[in-house]
């Protein structure tokens, strides 16, 4: 696997077949998000932090996915909160009526609030949302 260290809390892996293989998953089981599949990228996200000296906060973590040439694939591990919004601003694509105005709320809020505080913000939706889905 390759690592690139794309900003302090974003680092991208690029994984080739041999690397899936070595890890006795499939692109599919981490599509589907399968037990193996999602040990995977615990794993990865897990290596490219220590390769790369990330100390990953647990808040606000995006993943992008991307396909490359060669049956390789880029995963971009992300806990920066500009990373975040950007995915919050794509879930706005799915959301009903009764959500999109909290949801614009909360984006409103954390692209005003400070790092700090955005975090802060981040943590405590996330600890709600979780809450909700058990």
């Amino acid at each position: 696997m390759e690592y690139h260290k794309i900003a302090d809390l974003k680092v991208q892996c690029i994984a080739a077949k041999e690397d899936f293989d070595f890890f006795g998953v499939t692109l599919d089981d981490v599509l589907d998000r399968t037990e193996a599949g999602m040990h995977f990228l615990r794993r990865v996200k897990e290596l490219c932090g220590q390769t790369q000296k990330v100390e990953w906060t647990n808040t606000a973590y995006t993943l992008n996915i991307t396909m490359l040439p060669g049956e390789r694939v880029s995963f971009e591990f992300s806990e920066c909160i500009a990373d975040y919004v950007i995915s919050l601003k794509h879930s706005m694509a799915m959301a009903d009526e009764q959500t999109m105005g909290p949801l614009k709320e909360f984006i409103e809020a954390l692209e005003e609030a400070d790092e700090s505080e955005a975090r802060r913000l981040v943590a405590h939706f996330e600890k709600n949302t979780r809450e909700i889905s058990h």
